[in-house]
């Protein structure tokens, strides 16, 4: 063998008597490759997570939401209270306030939604029962339909005595249909 050839074939690692090694550059490629794709999946898993992983929890179920003291609530009378419903929403807890109309019959109670079920409006009180203010549907002290477009009578919320106080599982349904579908 020429020396030149000696030198060529040596350089580019064909040389027989010495066996073949990783070169430095190869071994820093395959680092480099390695610390990339760490770094890649560990972004991956938390956009992921962070952007799927809510979707498919479990929406936020409400919980019961302390509604007053019993003793505050007249016999006989409507009363509107505002509650204070928490949701999981996502990445964080959220709060907003829902209006309840509450009658009292002695030791009976009845909880209804204050939105109309007709296109969502706030529910008065009336002389004789509620009132929409928006398209002028109507339900007597009982919530039963009694005339307007409303295709329903109003919705009932789920309620349970907690010693003196009143808590109340709020739930909304969906407005325009004549079923009482909950939404969330």
């Amino acid at each position: 063998m020429k020396p030149a050839d000696r030198t060529q074939s040596h350089i580019l690692g064909d040389d027989p008597e010495r066996p073949r090694s990783i070169e430095r550059r190869s071994l820093l490629g395959y680092m480099i490759g390695m610390i990339a794709t760490s770094i890649a999946s560990v972004l991956g898993i938390t956009i992921v997570r962070y952007t799927v992983g809510p979707a498919l929890s479990p929406s936020g179920t409400s919980e019961w939401t302390n509604a007053g003291l019993l003793d505050e609530i007249p016999v006989e009378k409507p009363i509107k209270r505002g509650l204070v419903i928490s949701q999981e929403a996502g990445w964080g807890r959220m709060n907003s306030q829902k209006l309840v109309w509450i009658i009292r019959k002695g030791n009976d109670l009845t909880v209804f939604s204050a939105v109309c079920p007709h296109l969502g409006c706030t529910i008065n009180e009336a002389a004789d029962g509620f009132i929409c203010p928006c398209h002028g549907s109507a339900w007597n002290a009982q919530g039963k339909k009694i005339g307007g477009p409303a295709p329903r009578n109003l919705d009932i919320l789920e309620h349970r005595r907690n010693g003196d106080i009143l808590e109340v599982r709020y739930r909304s349904f969906k407005q325009g249909v004549a079923g009482q579908e909950v939404v969330s």
